[in-house]
């Protein structure tokens, strides 16, 4: 019997392409027969530590992301919708809470981890909502059920020693297995020693022909939606 595929995703809920890719990927995962093993990570505190310089900071490219976006978003069928309230929330808070928020639930509900980060990009790259704040993280809790009392743990949780140590450490690892950017993801083959490593969201074609999976185009189940 075949080894069943794994995929192990790094992300951050700050890059609207790590969304593109994490919604194909979950689409992929029935007809693919993969794992799907998701690990947040700080998009920022990877850049500082290689030294990457923000896309943004290049006006030409910033201008091209901005379409590049609208357009994938739609082939995709993933709702992007970029906005200044959204932006300016990315300016301001960053994404640092909501990463170790979700690291805090990956290690306590991981059951609840793909949800709640799929919330996380709604609000802020669907609705231009704010990630930072702990009302803003106890009302994406509340949109999946979740108790109110689990949700204050998961807050709380999210703010200890711990849970920051962890995510530094998560960062860390991806940075090890050769990340410059995200969304970054690997597998392993038995033909090489090494992970096999994939950047972008345009790479999940590559991927497939990599592990020898049909490519079926980024809607694999006909009529799927969020």
């Amino acid at each position: 019997m075949a080894e069943r595929l794994t995929i192990d995703f790094y992300y951050d809920v700050i890059s609207p392409y790590s969304w593109l890719a994490f919604e194909i990927l979950c689409r992929y995962r029935e007809p693919w027969q993969m794992d799907l093993k998701l690990h947040p990570v700080f998009l920022i505190g990877l850049r500082d530590v290689i030294g990457a310089q923000h896309p943004v900071v290049v006006e030409e490219k910033a201008t091209y992301m901005g379409r590049d976006i609208k357009r994938l978003a739609k082939f995709f069928n993933v709702p992007v919708r970029p906005s200044k309230e959204g932006w300016q929330h990315i300016i301001t808070n960053g994404s640092l809470n909501a990463q170790r928020f979700l690291m805090a639930v990956s290690q306590e509900c991981p059951e609840h981890l793909e949800e709640l980060s799929r919330q996380l990009w709604i609000r802020l790259w669907n609705r231009g909502q704010d990630v930072h704040e702990r009302q803003s993280l106890l009302d994406v809790c509340s949109k999946v059920g979740m108790a109110a009392a689990q949700a204050e743990r998961l807050c709380d949780l999210a703010n200890t020693p711990a849970i920051k140590d962890k995510l530094t450490a998560a960062t860390q690892k991806c940075i090890d297995v050769g990340a410059f950017g995200l969304p970054f993801f690997t597998t392993q083959l038995p033909q090489f020693a090494r992970p096999q490593t994939f950047f972008g969201s345009d790479r999940i074609e590559l991927l497939a022909h990599c592990v020898g999976k049909p490519w079926l185009g980024p809607n694999p189940t006909p009529g799927s939606k969020l």
